[in-house]
């Protein structure tokens, strides 16, 4: 008998602990389904807040997440993409320190998890994808180009395993997308790298998958269009790059980026008026958000759009807006320069001598883009604008707006001046002129200009000459000549002394004869 209890209690205890356990089991499933969900929209709205700069909202939404449910890699991935947007924005070394160490202690706790489960493909999507977003952090602030190659091999092949192993988790194909695409354009300075490390992209394999991420991504679909746009606009296949605009501004219709992003697509065909019609957009979406990133992006590119149509109050006043955003990390002679220049057109010789004493020389050596504008500012400062000068200025502008009647007639005023010209002015009136043929598509008349330059010996602008070598490459090329576009390529790059721009040719190159296959 008392066996029989004690038997019947224990299954009543078995079943109970059963019962219990199971219960367990489906609440916890449930929690987890339901925290799931709930990050899911988190994250979705912090997205959405990113896209639309207003990123404190956007940060509370990605660290909510994290708070709500600390396993789950999504909060802290995209918290760590606030600051390294904002870096990328700004250079601000705060904010790059910061995702520096928020990715240190997410890199951390994804290899502690693919150390246990080396098939655990969220571990590795978010491993992968914070090295990528790393190494373009590191190498865009230049601060380790071997660390920065070293982490986008190791972000490459955990994006390459979990696309392996599920063709399907398209959000993989974001950061191997963007990987492929970019190095397959690094520069003959940095060759080495991939040498050693044993990498290259592949352009072609990158637009595969950063479309397929545009498709089919949970959280990348439109970071991928994005990106699309800009590649398709830096490859200059204008239409592809708006339709994805268009598609963006769908998606965010009161985005100051995604307007900042449609005004400088507009901006780069020639479309001016467009261009500051969406700047300005960009300013009022920016109301209530006061995103100081924005204000930065939009004065800077009104000054530089009123600049080009010569319009040079709007543009020194837009200019000294932007200024006021800049942080010491960020370059600054061009708009130092533009702005002393629109001053001294609208006959403020004074007020552009403050601007151009500002010029900045605590740059890094590499930085050739502040290295040129700082000896135009030398320029500036040891003698005002002639005559000539102006002219110059005036053409090359006109050219850069689409006034192509105005930019020629402009250079015919130069002409017919009677004077004679040193190397440094004629390399500058070849180049505009060859320039403005090549708008014309007049592409033999180009290559007849460019040449011009091949005899000269400019003392300022010996970066003319290898650019006259480049440009006609890039004439025989709209020919379809091939062959004769690489000859002149290799000129370009065969210039051994030091010029303007020197490092950069290499990758301009590259681009230009990926356009054409």
């Amino acid at each position: 008998m008392i066996k029989e209890v004690i038997k019947n209690t224990g299954v009543k205890v078995l079943r109970k602990s059963i019962f219990l356990i199971l219960m367990l089991f489906i609440f916890q499933s449930v929690s987890y389904s339901q925290d799931f969900a709930k990050v899911h929209s988190l994250i979705s709205e912090g997205i959405d807040a990113e896209y639309n700069m207003d990123f404190s909202l956007a940060l509370s939404k990605f660290q909510e997440a994290k708070n709500l449910s600390p396993n789950d890699l999504r909060g802290p991935f995209f918290e760590q993409t606030i600051y390294y947007w904002k870096a990328l924005l700004t250079r601000n070394k705060s904010d790059y320190e910061t995702f520096m160490n928020l990715s240190d202690k997410l890199v951390e706790k994804c290899e502690n998890i693919v150390d246990k489960n080396e098939n655990d493909l969220d571990a590795r999507l978010y491993l992968g994808w914070t090295y990528t977003i790393r190494a373009f952090a590191v190498g865009f602030m230049g601060e380790n180009y071997l660390k920065a190659a070293s982490e986008i091999k190791d972000g490459s092949e955990n994006l390459k395993f979990v696309l392996e192993k599920n063709p399907e988790y398209n959000d993989a194909a974001l950061g191997l997308g963007v990987y492929n695409y970019l190095t397959s354009f690094i520069p003959r300075k940095l060759q080495w790298l991939t040498d050693i490390l044993g990498f290259s992209g592949n352009r072609d394999e990158g637009q595969r998958l950063l479309k397929q991420a545009s498709e089919k991504g949970t959280y990348t679909s439109n970071e991928a269009k994005f990106y699309l746009t800009l590649l398709s606009w830096r490859e200059e296949k204008y239409p592809e790059a708006e339709a994805y605009a268009q598609q963006l501004k769908s998606r965010y219709p009161q985005s100051p980026a995604v307007w900042m992003l449609t005004g400088g697509l507009f901006s780069q065909q020639d479309k001016m008026t467009e261009a500051i019609d969406a700047y300005e957009k960009s300013l009022e979406y920016n109301k209530g958000k006061e995103s100081e990133i924005i204000f930065r992006i939009a004065y800077g590119a009104l000054s530089t759009a009123y600049f080009r149509m010569n319009i040079y109050d709007k543009a020194s006043d837009y200019g000294k807006r932007f200024i006021t955003y800049l942080t010491k990390d960020e370059n600054m002679n061009n708009r130092l320069y533009s702005i002393g220049v629109s001053l001294e057109f609208s006959g403020d010789r004074n007020g552009a001598l403050e601007y151009y004493n500002k010029a900045r020389t605590d740059f890094k050596d590499d930085n050739e883009w502040e290295k040129y504008w700082l000896r135009r500012l030398k320029e500036r400062q040891s003698a005002p604008l002639t005559k000539t000068d102006s002219l110059l200025i005036v053409a090359d502008n006109n050219r850069a707006v689409g006034r192509l009647t105005e930019s020629a007639n402009d250079y015919k005023t130069l002409l017919a001046a009677g004077q004679t010209y040193n190397d440094d002015i004629k390399s500058q009136i070849n180049h505009g002129l060859g320039q403005l043929y090549s708008k014309q598509k007049d592409h033999n008349k180009a290559i007849e200009q460019f040449k011009m330059n091949l005899s000269l010996n400019p003392q300022n602008e010996k970066w003319l000459v290898p650019e006259a070598y480049f440009q006609i490459g890039r004439a025989y090329l709209k020919l379809g000549n091939r062959s004769e576009a690489q000859k002149n390529f290799d000129k370009a790059l065969d210039v051994d002394y030091d010029y303007d721009f020197k490092e950069a040719m290499d990758g301009k190159i590259k681009n230009e004869l990926s356009k054409y296959k």
